[in-house]
């Protein structure tokens, strides 16, 4: 198990790529932790896990709460008795809209769960990726933050904000062995997707992906994974796209 003895924390992992992420990381050993906003899904995460004979416990918070998120880093570290791992994955999935039709309680929040949320997890899990020896931390970004996207004014500009604050902590925290990376998924079918919802968008998605499909959450787990283990020991302040070619275009 590329994984085996390590403790990890995925935020955002009651659904989609968060969810993904935490059964795959379980399944290559981890003791993951769980934290998500709402409580019912990421419980049934944990369940999901411990059926496949995997470790995890959820931990309830809002990650634009310094508080709630020392608080979840904290239970971790108490009962995993380590941290290796941080996915930073919460985001704010609502308030869509161009700058003028956009609220400043949709703004705030935004930046708040996405790029603060990303902040405060790094900054209090960082002592324990420190003593770790060999921390990672993983940063779930967007392609919309590379390329930009119409109306998403306030997801493009948190996410564009996660991708430079990963080049902060790659530079500052190198020094003791703390890796910080980004992945920046294209169009991936999750509960935002347009799929059932908005056919002529989700064709749209289609044909922006050179491979002629959207992506699986699966298929972002599996990059986490890569930037989870040994096997990323010298990857540090990258940028990898996962997106079917999209960006291409």
């Amino acid at each position: 198990m590329r994984l085996k003895g390590k403790v990890a924390i995925v935020t955002g992992a009651a659904s989609g790529i968060g969810r993904a992420t935490a059964m795959l990381l379980a399944s290559e050993g981890a003791k993951v932790a769980v934290v998500d906003i709402h409580r019912k899904n990421g419980a049934e995460t944990c369940d999901l896990i411990s059926g496949k004979a995997g470790e995890a416990a959820f931990f309830q918070a809002d990650v634009s709460s310094a508080e709630q998120v020392n608080s979840a880093v904290s239970s971790t570290a108490k009962k995993f008795g380590r941290i290796d791992v941080l996915v930073n994955n919460a985001a704010y999935l609502e308030g869509f809209n161009a700058v003028g039709e956009t609220g400043e309680a949709d703004w705030d929040r935004s930046l708040a769960v996405t790029l603060k949320g990303t902040f405060l997890f790094s900054k209090f899990a960082l002592p324990h990726l420190i003593k770790s020896g060999a921390g990672s931390i993983i940063n779930i970004a967007s392609v919309g933050a590379l390329v930009g996207f119409a109306e998403h004014c306030s997801y493009i500009s948190a996410k564009g904000g996660v991708i430079q604050l990963t080049k902060s902590l790659a530079i500052d925290y190198g020094k003791y062995n703390v890796r910080a990376n980004a992945i920046c998924p294209g169009a991936i079918d999750t509960a935002i997707s347009p799929k059932g919802k908005d056919e002529a968008s989700y064709n749209e998605q289609i044909q922006m992906s050179v491979l002629g499909r959207t992506g699986q959450p699966e298929e972002v787990a599996a990059v986490a994974l890569f930037l989870a283990s040994n096997e990323s020991s010298f990857v540090t302040g990258a940028n990898l796209v996962v997106d079917g070619g999209w960006t291409l275009r």
